[in-house]
C-alpha cells in the first residue's frame, strides 16, 4: 500500500509537462499542469458555510483555492430534510460549477449532480466487495468512463483513516490518489484533511474530490 508522501519532499512537484488529452473528465474540465510527482493538497478550517481545498505552498504560495465547497440546507417540504454539498472552482461562489450531492437527513434519499446531469446516488456509488471488520469502507464510484475504488479500511495512528483511490486497467490496480479526514472521536484541534493527487489523477481530479466528499460523509453517517 502507498501511503501519501511527505509534504517536505525536496523532488515534489519538479518539472511538469502538459497532460495527455482524456474524455472522461467533466463537462468543461480545465487540466492542471500534470507534475512528476504527487501534490498534496489541504482542507481549509470551516468557515461560515464554505471550505477551501488549498494548493500545496511550494506550488503557489499565494494558497488560491484551487476548489470551494459550500454546504446548504434543503427545507423544501416536499423532499425530506437534507444537506447539499456543492464544488466549484476557485474562491467563491461565482467559481465554474463542478458537481454536487444531496444526502436526506435520517432517510435513504441520495443525489449526485456531475456538470449538467442529475442521478441517483445509488447510480454511481455502490459498495465494492465486503469486510467482516469494516463493511462499510470499499466503494466503487462509476460515472461514464471513470471508475475509481476508494479502500478506507486503513487507520493511521491518531486515528484518521486512510482512503486509498485506485483505478484498474489490465486487473491491475494503479493508485492515483489518497485521502486523510480527521479522526471522527479525537479532540480539538483536529488536524487538517488532506488529499493527495497522484501525477495520474490530476486528469481526474473533479472526480476524486467529489467522491471524497461522498465517501467521507457515507463513512460518518455509518458510525
Amino acid at each position: 500500500m502507498i501511503l501519501p508522501p511527505s509534504a517536505s519532499d525536496p523532488f515534489l512537484d519538479q518539472d511538469v509537462r502538459p497532460p495527455s488529452p482524456t474524455e472522461t473528465l467533466l463537462p468543461d474540465y480545465v487540466l492542471t499542469q500534470r507534475p512528476t510527482r504527487p501534490r498534496i493538497y489541504t482542507f481549509s478550517s470551516w468557515s461560515n458555510d464554505s471550505i477551501f481545498l488549498l494548493p500545496p505552498n511550494d506550488v503557489d504560495r499565494t494558497l488560491t483555492p484551487v476548489y470551494n465547497i459550500s454546504v446548504a440546507l434543503n427545507l423544501n417540504p416536499f423532499v425530506p430534510l437534507s444537506y447539499v454539498t456543492t464544488v466549484r472552482r476557485g474562491i467563491d461562489e461565482d467559481g465554474e460549477f463542478v458537481g454536487e450531492f444531496e444526502l436526506a437527513v435520517m432517510h435513504s434519499r441520495a443525489i449526485v449532480k456531475l456538470g449538467n446531469h442529475s442521478t441517483r446516488m445509488s447510480n454511481i456509488l455502490k459498495k465494492d466487495g465486503y469486510s467482516p471488520v469494516l463493511p462499510k469502507r470499499k466503494f466503487l464510484w462509476q460515472h461514464g468512463d471513470v471508475e475509481l475504488r476508494w479502500d478506507c479500511r486503513t487507520t493511521l495512528d491518531d486515528g484518521s483513516p486512510m482512503c486509498i483511490v485506485s483505478t484498474c486497467s489490465d486487473n491491475r490496480s494503479h493508485q492515483i490518489a489518497s485521502f486523510v479526514p480527521p479522526p471522527l472521536d479525537a479532540s480539538p484541534p483536529l488536524p487538517a484533511a488532506t488529499l493527495t493527487i497522484f501525477p495520474d489523477g490530476h486528469e481526474l481530479f473533479d472526480h476524486i474530490l467529489l467522491s471524497a466528499l461522498v465517501v467521507e460523509r457515507k463513512i460518518t453517517l455509518s458510525f
